[in-house]
């Protein structure tokens, strides 16, 4: 059983050597706490959306890529905004949830 539970550590370890600053910061991004905490940002939140739906002119009819777009809601804003499409893309383990 011991040997076992060697393997498993050494395992463990071996992973947590592979990780890079990416992994860190993705994985900084996987949990819900981060997201709720800038969705709950009134301020913030809102002065995104007024200044896309301000600027119609600047979505109507494009296309819209939203890097790291996380739950979305920038995406939202854009398609509100009159982006003829609009594609979100995660990277982190957000999207899983």
């Amino acid at each position: 059983a011991d040997v076992a539970v060697d393997e498993d550590q050494d395992q463990i370890f071996q992973k947590q050597k592979e990780l890079t600053s990416k992994d860190y910061y993705f994985d900084s991004y996987a949990h819900f706490g981060i997201h709720e905490e800038m969705l709950k940002d009134e301020v913030r939140t809102r002065t995104y959306m007024n200044s896309m739906l301000q600027n119609r002119h600047l979505f109507e009819g494009k296309v819209v890529l939203d890097v790291g777009c996380g739950t979305g809601v920038l995406s939202i804003f854009a398609a509100k905004a009159g982006a003829k499409i609009v594609y979100g893309v995660e990277c982190s383990n957000i999207a899983d949830q």
